[in-house]
């Protein structure tokens, strides 16, 4: 049995601005770096085996800040990136949504249908995303339960999570993904049960 503590990264400046980021190599801010440390100190979970991550830096950032509460070093991997959102990115999702000729529209109302100029769907983003968790479980079978941490972002992580509780990507903005949120998936002969979902709870009691 394995257990996937799958984590969104902490706030970053533009996203406190409303920006779109994607594959935008944006730091986490003052307050993100604090988000994960919170998390860090005061995870619902005591031990971890392995921690994964994004390249982008916002991702490997927060990671590393969990990593070090282990003894643990991060290893990356480039299919737990964003959603590439092609020229969109850095720019303001209020100023895309007011915009008519962009075809942003269908990012939050048909996001199936949603092509980024330059970008990639949302489709090829789940896949890879779906991929990546399952060579993650690979690399990691044994005998023993196993803890993984793994650090990505809001548009993969719910595309992910539509994926495995069998929900079409159109219903993705219906799941909430906060900053800093924490996911718990059990794994069990390859079936995934969501045990607990956008919880960030660390960040309020403390």
């Amino acid at each position: 049995m394995t257990r996937i503590f799958l984590i969104r990264h902490g706030e970053t400046e533009w996203n406190a601005l409303g920006r779109l980021q994607g594959t935008s190599n944006v730091q986490l801010s003052a307050v993100g770096i604090n988000q994960a440390r919170l998390l860090a100190e005061h995870a619902p979970f005591h031990t971890a085996d392995a921690v994964y991550s994004s390249d982008l830096i916002r991702a490997r950032s927060t990671a590393e800040i969990l990593a070090k509460r282990f003894n643990l070093k991060v290893r990356v991997m480039l299919e737990l990136r964003e959603a590439n959102f092609g020229d969109w990115e850095g720019q303001s999702i209020s100023d895309l949504a007011e915009d008519l000729n962009s075809g942003f529209e269908k990012f939050f109302t048909a996001p199936e249908l949603c092509r980024p100029p330059h970008g990639e769907t949302f489709a090829d983003c789940q896949a890879r995303m779906v991929s990546a968790i399952r060579k993650i479980i690979a690399e990691n079978k044994s005998n023993e339960d196993k803890r993984i941490i793994v650090v990505s972002h809001g548009a993969s992580i719910r595309l992910f999570l539509c994926a495995v509780l069998g929900m079409p990507i159109n219903k993705m903005w219906t799941l909430a993904q906060f900053n800093m949120a924490l996911n718990v998936l059990r794994v069990d002969d390859g079936n995934f049960t969501l045990e607990l979902f956008n919880n960030t709870m660390h960040l309020y009691n403390f």
